[in-house]
């Protein structure tokens, strides 16, 4: 393993505060300190702050917002959930806790755009986190999260880089993300692999149809991946993260 991979490791596993990198901490230590600052970020700026009684049923929200990383997601599936369990909450109450996570930086609400009509959609938002670390430090690390996550980073890096991101969708397919800045576009796919051709074109098959000139990517974490197919560029993670442009 080179010692960008090695990196790269960690820091799929452990996010991005930067005292789970300064320190030498063990994962156990790490995951620790994170929670700590999730538990203290949870009461002190936003229980307190917005003046939440139920703190049980906020924390149960937070929980199943960041299970969800990466996935479609609704206060109706939320309210759904939370009767499955035999606890009831009215969507009101869910967004306005979904909005008292976003102001606090814990999550942000990532709208879906329709590539034909040129518009955002009411519907089907994605939710990431402010800091993916904390989804594996809640949960313990699993392959099932590892699609999310990776999305998670990539969001997050492009935001770093001041693009606007939305969720694209074309027809039925879904494009992860449309990034502009300024009069820059740019479209991503993010999978863990496209080992087979089934996963090649299914990840493809979004992009292609995009109809415009705008740059094209498929990030995945395949060791032996490059080159230019069909206009789509696929790069690797690691190398997309380090480098200087998209």
């Amino acid at each position: 393993m080179t010692d960008t991979d090695a990196e790269f490791t960690r820091y799929l596993r452990l996010g991005g505060f930067p005292g789970v990198h300064m320190l030498p901490l063990d994962e156990a230590d790490a995951r620790s300190m994170i929670m700590d600052i999730y538990r203290s970020t949870l009461v002190r700026d936003v229980l307190a702050r917005n003046r939440i009684r139920d703190a049980d049923m906020f924390e149960r929200v937070a929980a199943f917002a960041i299970d969800n990383v990466g996935n479609p997601f609704s206060a109706r599936r939320v309210a759904d959930f939370m009767k499955s369990q035999r606890r009831s909450i009215g969507h009101e109450t869910v967004l306005n806790y979904l909005t008292a996570l976003s102001e606090a930086f814990v999550i942000a609400r990532v709208p879906r755009f329709d590539l034909h009509g040129k518009a955002i959609l009411a519907t089907d938002e994605k939710h990431f986190v402010g800091d993916h670390g904390i989804v594996n430090a809640l949960f313990g690390y699993s392959d099932q999260r590892l699609s999310g996550v990776l999305e998670n980073i990539v969001w997050m890096e492009l935001r770093r880089r001041g693009y606007e991101v939305t969720i694209g969708r074309i027809g039925t397919a879904e494009v992860d993300f449309v990034a502009q800045r300024a009069d820059e576009v740019v479209y991503l796919q993010v999978a863990t692999t496209i080992a087979t051709e089934e996963t090649r074109h299914r990840e493809h098959r979004p992009l292609e149809a995009i109809a415009d000139n705008h740059p094209k990517y498929l990030l995945t974490l395949d060791p032996l991946v490059g080159g230019n197919a069909n206009g789509i560029q696929h790069r690797r993670i690691p190398e997309f993260l380090l480098s200087d442009e998209v």
